[in-house]
């Protein structure tokens, strides 16, 4: 890792208090980064990182406290005076306008022309200039934002933001959809930068990225700063501990999985296939077992989930439910059979971002709960079920009534595990449960998942994450290339076998399946 720049900090963040109605988000934070280091920011989900970077970036006010930028004081009011001090800020949720081109996107309202027509050689131009400075020589400058994966959109977003002369590069979960590889590929563009001097603030859960990539890291944790450190030598573990407050070992995988007791079969899978992705699957879900399912990126396993739930195309094979064959052609159907999915992508898939906590968790339960003759809502009844779930799964907002789309992604995914445990249906389905979720908040899903298979629901849970498949799992399927390429019924010790499984496909022999 390279030498920290020991020169005077580029920004400073002093007393920095933030409230909302009834919740202090930010409790006199002192923060700071130097020009050409990557400073992490690490805490649980609520613990203040979002609204501290909002404050920095001109979309909060701060209630209290200074910032300086090179030594100077600044008042950042609006996103646009954050740009014009050198600070650019890169959302998880990319801001694109997918109709546009790379082109359009990265000067959108800045395009070179007279005023009445652009320049679209000198945008091209400029455009191939900022791309190149990125060392980014692989993307068509011409072609349609949605026509690009997902990692190449990203680097767009990136050089839309460095387009402007930066200080500052503020990264909000940058990496949550990204593989391995295009990861490191981020990373190498992050290094450039750090060697031009910018200075670079990435939030993130990833704790292995963390201590892989950054210089420093300010830990925070119910809106407090807990320790700003060197993060060479530190362990995943310790950032865990200063993340919750207290041992690993009593707070995460407290309950081992070995004492789940399976039932009778609840769902039986003979043969399902989708097309190429998905060949000749089998397996057997018992009533009161956690299945985890795993596998490398585009090996099947996501798109076998959402085929249990109706929401996957071209789909053959048998599918039964307690002994008798059933039609799963939509989410309706899996619902009437007694199946939900959460899925990996739950702002776009899962939730109504503008509707309210409350509408989020009972809104499939409407018809069949809350509706009175002869059609009015018991909107008592409603708010009670819905309170009920809140606190029974901690989940952290202002009330009933805040929107979705202001609360943490933690809690997002709680709503959603509260709408259906609210409709009371025995086959829960996960992708990536925790996908950009801090440590604290994964252990809490993780722990209720449990007691849910204690009480007798069947669970199964896809993720490419292996200790976390190995964490929560009492049985296990590795995919490879779409198909089922083993089962492990005592996940414990098998880690390494587990991974040839997923990279090579061997089966119990070491042969490849």
């Amino acid at each position: 890792m390279a030498l920290l720049d020991t020169s005077t900090p580029i920004l400073e963040m002093n007393g920095i208090t933030k409230r909302f109605p009834g919740v202090l988000a930010l409790d006199h934070v002192n923060f700071s980064v130097c020009p050409g280091e990557i400073h992490a920011i690490i805490g649980q989900n609520g613990a203040g990182k979002s609204t501290l970077m909002k404050i920095l970036s001109g979309v909060y006010n701060a209630d209290e406290g200074t910032i300086s930028i090179g030594g100077r004081p600044v008042r950042i009011t609006h996103p646009r005076e954050a740009l014009q001090l050198g600070i650019g800020t890169v959302y998880q949720e990319l801001s694109l306008l997918p109709k546009l081109t790379v082109a359009d996107n990265i000067f959108l309202g800045r395009e070179p022309g007279n005023g009445f027509v652009i320049n679209e050689k000198a945008l091209l131009e400029r455009t191939q200039a900022v791309l190149r400075d990125l060392g980014i020589t692989s993307i068509d400058l011409n072609v349609r934002v949605e026509d690009l994966p997902l990692a190449q959109q990203q680097l767009v977003e990136i050089a839309k933001v460095l387009s402007h002369e930066l200080k500052i590069l503020v990264l909000d979960e940058p990496t949550s959809s990204l593989s391995e590889k295009e990861t490191a590929h981020l990373f190498e563009l992050l290094k450039s930068l750090k060697q031009k001097g910018i200075a670079i603030i990435f939030v993130s859960h990833r704790f292995k990225e963390i201590l892989q990539y950054c210089d420093r890291g300010t830990v925070l944790r119910n809106g407090k700063v807990v320790k700003t450190l060197d993060l060479d030598g530190v362990t995943e573990d310790q950032l865990a501990e200063m993340m919750i407050g207290q041992k690993l070992e009593s707070f995460y995988y407290r309950d081992k999985h070995t004492s789940l007791e399976r039932g009778e079969a609840v769902l039986e899978v003979k043969n399902l296939s989708i097309r190429s992705k998905v060949k000749n699957v089998n397996f057997v879900l018992y009533r009161g077992e956690i299945v985890g399912i795993t596998g490398l990126l585009g090996a099947g396993q996501n798109e076998l989930a959402r085929a249990l739930f109706g929401i996957q195309e071209n789909v053959t094979g048998t599918i039964i439910r307690n002994g008798q064959e059933i039609k799963i052609r939509s989410p309706s159907e899996a619902i009437k059979h007694g199946i939900c999915l959460l899925t990996e992508n739950r702002k776009a898939e899962g939730l109504f971002l503008e509707m309210s906590v409350k509408e989020n968790i009972t809104l499939p339960s409407l018809v069949s709960r809350f509706l009175r003759p002869p059609f009015f809502i018991n909107n008592s009844s409603e708010e009670r079920a819905a309170n009920e779930f809140i606190k029974r799964l901690n989940i952290t907002a202002h009330s009933g009534r805040t929107r979705v789309r202001s609360i943490s992604g933690g809690n997002q995914q709680k709503i959603i595990l509260a709408r259906w445990l609210l409709k009371n249906l025995d086959i829960l389905i996960f992708i990536e449960p925790t996908r950009g979720i801090d440590v604290g908040t994964k252990a809490e899903i993780y722990q209720y998942l449990y007691r849910l298979a204690k009480d007798g629901k069947s669970i199964v849970v896809v993720s490419p994450e292996l200790p976390e498949i190995l964490g929560i799992s009492s049985r296990i399927f590795v995919m490879y290339k779409g198909t089922l390429a083993r089962v492990f019924d005592e996940p414990s010790l098998i880690s390494e076998e587990m991974l040839l499984a997923a990279i090579q496909g061997r089966n119990g022999n070491g042969k490849k399946s």
